[in-house]
């Protein structure tokens, strides 16, 4: 996917979150996650596959799955930290909230995360990784010219929004891959339980 060029609130290039993604959580031979989800045969084949190793590529997309929504519901919070304020300056919001009370807001809520898809959560976030998400995300906002937001007017906190949706764009589109190469693997577990149903047990 080709990454458009973006800049900071002061004008400046800006980062893509894909250039973030150099950090991601990797195996011991250095391979991010979201590339091995992604290469061609991961989800390919699957009728060859063990069921222990359908399994385990399954809990790997699940994983991801559960990493990317985190890391898109800190973006999504962080852009509604800035609409909140741009709306308290000029007057147009209806309650009066500090952006300093925004940010404490949406750090409490990043203590709570929930399902991906509105189900019960089957695989946990690793807390190394919910700290990579939040690193991440700060050094984007931070790049992004945003360490002090109270120092840019209107119309820079507005391009800053844009930026942090544009980034929130591209980590939903990760997500639907990620959501694709699962939903192939869940319907090939589903196949093989409809033939053998002692196969849930085992």
């Amino acid at each position: 996917m080709p990454v458009r060029e973006r800049h900071r609130a002061d004008g400046a290039p800006a980062p893509s979150i894909h250039a973030e993604r150099s950090s991601h959580v990797t195996d011991d031979t250095g391979n991010r996650r979201i590339d091995r989800i992604r290469a061609e045969g991961f989800s390919e084949g699957l009728d060859g596959l063990s069921l222990e190793d359908l399994r385990d590529r399954r809990d790997e997309c699940r994983l991801e799955l559960e990493y990317l929504s985190l890391l898109r519901r800190l973006l999504q919070g962080r852009a509604e930290i800035l609409k909140a304020e741009i709306e308290r300056r000029t007057g147009d919001g209806i309650e009066q909230i500090s952006l300093v009370g925004r940010l404490a807001e949406v750090l409490g809520a990043d203590e709570h995360p929930v399902s991906s898809r509105g189900a019960a959560v089957q695989v946990g976030v690793p807390d190394e990784e919910i700290t990579l998400a939040r690193r991440r995300i700060e050094r984007l906002w931070a790049d992004a010219g945003l360490s002090d937001p109270t120092g840019h007017d209107p119309a820079e906190l507005e391009r800053a929004v844009e930026l942090l949706l544009a980034a929130e764009g591209d980590v939903s589109a990760d997500r639907n891959e990620v959501i694709g190469v699962l939903d192939r693997l869940q319907e090939e577990l589903k196949r093989r339980y409809r033939d053998d149903p002692s196969l849930v047990l085992s």
